[in-house]
């Protein structure tokens, strides 16, 4: 009887753990109270790293990792508030043959269609832009000319409206497999934003005094802590073992990774708001960086088609569910 793994191998975390450090040198976010856009410097620095090509066999420039190696790594892009943008430059990587031999990289904005409209983030410089919908993903060539603009500021981007007229063919359409991936991707976002914002609130209820000592001593804060630490804890294991899953090629690999999604995406909307409780009057505030993972979040689950649907493809497997 074959083995079956549940885990990332101890080779896989080594190998995932070597750029934290630089990670977080090139992804502090103090960087989003400047600008919610990433600089160039960082882009290319990325780039140099091997992110945006990590899932591409070295035949292709790339580094021949699998989903494990990937997902390890979004979720630290996740904890450090990586653009939607940068997410979808990776996503992107698995169809975009006619780059793989000219060697050329492109930057990817993310899109999704709500309501019978394309909503965009925005990403300067970027020349693609990967389209998002409740059973199917396509990559197009970013439309000439001004879009309307949704919003400014609220949910730390930029969101524009991009008329379908506007859209050429698509370039590629993502099959089964690479829906899975591109979920995949969303869900390891969202369990580093629970997991993140878990170690903020943590900090903050251990520094913060009230009556004379840390709030972190009174029964309800150790509530809210627990709570947290398990949805994130729960988020983290689901994203691992639907990487795995996706690397042995399980047949409930999709299940796995729609539990994935699910599960990350609840625990980062609850982490993010119990972090902004804990925090008190500070959390509400723009200088304070809790509010930025409740806005991240919402935003990365929009692109994900949301939770319903996620809920409903889960129910939707034969067999399975």
């Amino acid at each position: 009887m074959t083995d079956l793994r549940y885990h990332p191998s101890a080779e896989q975390l080594d190998l995932a753990g070597t750029i934290d450090r630089s990670l977080l040198e090139l992804l502090p976010l103090s960087r989003l109270h400047a600008s919610r856009d990433e600089d160039a410097a960082t882009w290319e620095s990325l780039e140099d790293i091997g992110v945006f090509t990590m899932g591409l066999g070295e035949d292709q420039g790339g580094s021949g990792l699998g989903a494990v190696e990937e997902a390890l790594l979004v979720m630290r892009l996740g904890r450090q508030l990586a653009s939607p943008g940068m997410l979808a430059t990776m996503g992107a990587s698995q169809v975009r043959a006619e780059e793989k031999a000219s060697g050329a990289r492109r930057r990817v904005a993310a899109a999704y269609r709500h309501a019978g409209r394309i909503v965009m983030i925005e990403e300067p410089r970027a020349t693609l832009v990967l389209v998002r919908e409740a059973e199917a993903a396509s990559l197009h060539e970013l439309p000439a000319g001004d879009a309307k603009v949704l919003d400014e500021r609220l949910w730390l981007a930029g969101l524009r409206e991009i008329g379908s007229l506007g859209l050429g063919p698509p370039l590629a359409r993502f099959d089964e497999a690479g829906l899975a991936r591109l979920r995949l991707i969303d869900a390891a976002a969202l369990a580093g934003m629970a997991q993140a914002t878990l170690e903020m609130a943590v900090a903050y209820a251990g520094t913060r005094q009230q009556f004379g000592r840390p709030i972190g001593s009174f029964q309800a804060v150790k509530h809210h802590c627990a709570d947290m630490a398990m949805a994130a804890r729960c988020a983290r294991d689901q994203v691992s073992f639907a990487a795995v899953a996706l690397d042995d090629g399980r047949a409930d690999a999709r299940l796995q990774v729609e539990c994935a999604l699910l599960m990350s995406g609840s625990a980062a909307l609850t982490a993010a708001g119990k972090n902004i409780q804990i925090h008190g009057g500070i959390g509400f505030s723009d200088e304070a960086d809790p509010h930025l993972f409740l806005k991240r979040a919402q935003l990365q689950i929009a692109i994900a088609g949301g939770l319903e649907e996620s809920s409903r493809r889960i129910a939707a497997i034969p067999g399975e569910a």
